[in-house]
């Protein structure tokens, strides 16, 4: 018996360390300290940056950190960070999380797998499961402020800028904080504010970042110092030249609050920059374009004394911004986010794969084939045999190869090869450079797992979510992504054969090319030349006037086409969002990858110019996909211009040409205006002041008709600028007069709206206008 417990305990002891139960297995022990947006601040449905800090007081770990975030519904997607902690090491990790939002949190972004995430096992850690981090409404307006001293740009802390309700000045922050690594970690900030000699002092990668995000529409707002070295890689984009410092007295910076004089420099503009604000002729501020962007630039140092605590500084520097050209829509879209909407409209079209065609006339002759194979034919064989009694078996299978025959004709190219459509959108400064969008759809010849590459500086990432609005698992399940050498691999996971899925992403193109335009609109009528710069054939080039399209014709590569065309309404208008029909029919409408591009556009447009458009055949966005992939692309390039146009006689001016900015008359309103004249309005009243193009505001033309079209809803009146009066329009079409009345001489016109006690959504007031010019 006392044998038996003696056998009994052993092999319950041996059970129990084969099962764990004795010494604990040697592992790592890491902790995680997380923080996100920049400063701790980020906006809903922006990018932001995260930092992870992990420390290991454990064995060595060497395996995959998963940042883990369910996103916006356009895109879920999953990153891995390969790690190597040592015992005692800590390492921090820095990445940006696409459009994040406050209510997808999950009780675990971060996860770690020792080995890799795909063959390793996953291990607990102790500390945040989630970044720390504190989130606005996309309403809000962000200023980043860089500076060595917090004191120096104290007097901006309570700077208002943009048009929407609320302004968040984001640091100080110094040279030991943490930035963005990359330009999407920037998207949130509005304005960047760079303090004198900041920006040379940071890195080559960080003040790419900064440009990435200037390039994409935030704008930069620098000091004049004595070396124009100080502003980094952006000496050569400013708009002012310095001619030698002087100072400017009090009165001239008056609305700073200054009482005593202000260290300056004399400048001149550069070409192409504009003023901002001058005083008996000198410029004290001046911006540029840079990209989709702008640089904005003091003749003084607003970081020096007596400007940096003058009490007025923050609504002076607000009064200068204020003067930068924005685009005439500011755009919301249905999700609230412009690179949302690119993807859903990409994503509509590159996933309609064409199906399965065979020829009616060889369906024909098959059918034939096979009546006679099975009728006269195989009876006469059988009969001839003796064997007549086979057929039962015969005419079945001879039906199901048949049938199999067909099916392995029709589904030859997907049963071999995965099929990939591709759509993409590039916009062309004029430089050479292609700053682009694009989606890319899969339909898989098996099952499992896909890996898509992308090469630098191209993002990669998978649309959709393998569980949408469910605050589950986040996006592990349905796509990881990793850096490559060279740019990102991306595994789309457990994927059913024949299944469809999308990937979308930005890229840039440098040395692209673009289109040359010589050409002047005189008389109805548009001549000169044109000529396609890039390395490839456009096709359906066309000039983009407001909501129309002017077709040009195809562009060999190198090749230079005169221009003699009608022009609709006798001159060019700005080029306008083509959203709908109008857009969708642009190129082969039964493909719709480049109708869905052009309306793609009209999010972009800056709202001044009209534009060049065309698109290509050739894969600008270069995907890369396993399997030996069959390729089919559309990029659509879209590219503003300034033609030469010479007025004479009478013109009429459409609704689409004439736009501008709405904003509330009280901080505490709120706008979203879309490019097709929606709006959604808080209770209140709002100012709308659209202007005609600037061809128009000039000596020599005369105003012959002026109407405008009010919807039902929204109270809406005009400023009499002869009484000083605003008069209330009635709903339905108001004929006014005389025009003079209500035209400024920089054609402006001044809207008063007025929503209803609890807001809602209204439409633009539409304007048409009928004039001439004189010879």
């Amino acid at each position: 018996m006392r044998a038996v417990k003696r056998g009994t305990a052993l092999f319950i002891v041996a059970v129990a360390m084969l099962l764990g139960a004795g010494p604990a297995a040697a592992a790592p022990e890491l902790t995680v300290k997380a923080t996100g947006g920049i400063d701790g601040k980020a906006k809903e449905e922006r990018a932001m940056p995260v930092v992870v800090e992990i420390r290991n007081d454990g064995d060595p770990f060497e395996g995959d950190l998963i940042v883990d975030f369910s996103n916006s519904y356009e895109s879920g997607t999953a990153m891995a960070v390969g790690l190597k902690i040592g015992t005692g090491e800590t390492e921090t990790v820095r990445v940006t999380v696409d459009s994040p939002n406050s209510y997808s949190f999950s009780e675990q972004q971060f996860r770690f797998f020792d080995g890799g995430w795909k063959n390793g096992r996953e291990i607990r850690y102790k500390g945040d499961r989630r970044p720390n981090v504190n989130f606005y409404y996309m309403e809000t307006s962000f200023a980043v402020a860089l500076a060595e001293s917090a004191d120096r740009l104290s007097g901006l802390q309570d700077l208002s800028f943009g048009t929407t309700p609320e302004s968040e000045v984001i640091g100080p922050l110094g040279r030991d904080a943490t930035l963005p690594a990359d330009a999407a970690g920037w998207e949130a900030a509005d304005l960047i504010i760079a303090d004198d000699g900041f920006l040379a002092g940071l890195s080559k990668d960080d003040q790419e970042a900064i440009a990435g995000r200037i390039r994409a529409g935030a704008t930069l707002l620098i000091g004049m110092t004595d070396d124009p070295a100080d502003a980094g890689l952006f000496k050569g984009a400013l708009p002012l030249e310095q001619q030698g410092r002087s100072e400017l007295p009090p009165e001239a910076l008056r609305e700073s609050g200054t009482e005593t004089a202000v260290p300056a420099f004399e400048v001149t503009l550069k070409e192409g920059a504009q003023s901002l604000g001058e005083w008996e002729g000198r410029v004290l501020a001046a911006f540029s374009e840079y990209g989709a962007g702008h640089i904005v630039q003091t003749a003084f140092s607003f970081g020096d004394e007596p400007l940096a605590t003058a009490p007025e500084t923050a609504g002076f520097i607000g009064v200068i911004l204020s003067g930068i050209p924005g685009s005439t829509a500011a755009y919301t879209g249905m999700y609230g986010n412009p690179a949302n909407d690119f993807v859903h409209l990409g994503q509509s079209a590159t996933e309609r794969f064409e199906t399965f065609r065979i020829p009616v006339a060889a369906v024909i002759l098959i059918v034939m084939f096979y009546i006679v194979l099975v009728g006269p034919v195989l009876y006469l064989v059988l009969k001839k045999r003796d064997r007549r009694e086979q057929a039962w078996w015969i005419i079945p299978a001879a039906a199901f190869l048949i049938s199999a025959g067909i099916f392995a004709y029709g589904a030859k190219d997907r049963l071999f090869h995965p099929q990939f459509r591709q759509a993409a959108l590039f916009l062309s400064d004029g430089s050479g450079t292609l700053t682009g969008m694009y989606t890319g759809s899969v339909l898989t010849n098996r099952g499992g797992d896909l890996e898509v590459a992308a090469s630098s500086p191209m993002t990669l990432s998978a649309a959709g979510g393998s569980a949408p609005f469910s605050g589950g698992s986040g996006s592990f399940g349905h796509a990881v992504a990793e850096q490559a050498p060279g740019g990102t691999l991306l595994t789309l996971r457990d994927m059913p054969f024949w299944s469809v899925r999308t990937v979308h992403g930005e890229t840039r193109i440098a040395d692209a090319g673009s289109l040359e335009a010589d050409l002047t609109v005189s008389g109805g009528s548009l001549t000169g030349t044109l000529t396609n710069g890039f390395s490839f054939r456009l096709r359906d080039v066309s000039v983009w006037s407001g909501t129309s399209l002017i077709p040009l014709g195809d562009l060999e590569a190198g090749e230079t086409l005169e221009i003699d065309a009608k022009v609709p309404g006798s001159v060019l208008f700005p080029a306008a969002s083509m959203a709908g029909p109008t857009g969708g029919r642009y190129g082969n409408p039964d493909d719709g990858r480049a109708g869905n591009m052009v309306q793609a556009a009209g999010y972009a447009l800056d709202g001044r110019r009209p534009a060049l458009v065309g698109h290509t055949a050739s894969p600008l966005a270069k995907v890369g996909l396993e399997g030996k992939p069959e390729y089919s692309s559309v990029s659509v390039i879209v590219q503003p211009f300034d033609p030469e146009i010479r007025l004479s006689g009478p013109f009429r001016i459409p609704s689409s040409a004439i736009s501008g900015p709405v904003s509330p008359e009280h901080p505490d309103g709120y706008v979203e205006q879309y490019p097709d004249g929606e709006l959604f309005l808080s209770p209140g009243t709002f100012l709308y002041e659209p202007s005609v193009p600037a061809v128009y505001a000039q000596p020599g033309i005369g105003w012959n008709s002026f109407k405008v079209s009010v919807s039902d809803g929204a109270g809406v009146s005009i400023l009499n600028r002869s009484s000083g009066e605003f008069e209330e329009l009635s709903a339905g079409t108001n004929e006014l007069a005389p025009v003079a009345d209500f035209i400024g001489q920089d054609g402006a016109f001044h809207f008063r709206i007025e929503s209803s006690h609890d807001g809602g959504h209204s439409r633009l007031p539409e304007i048409e206008l009928e004039g001439v010019a004189s010879p």
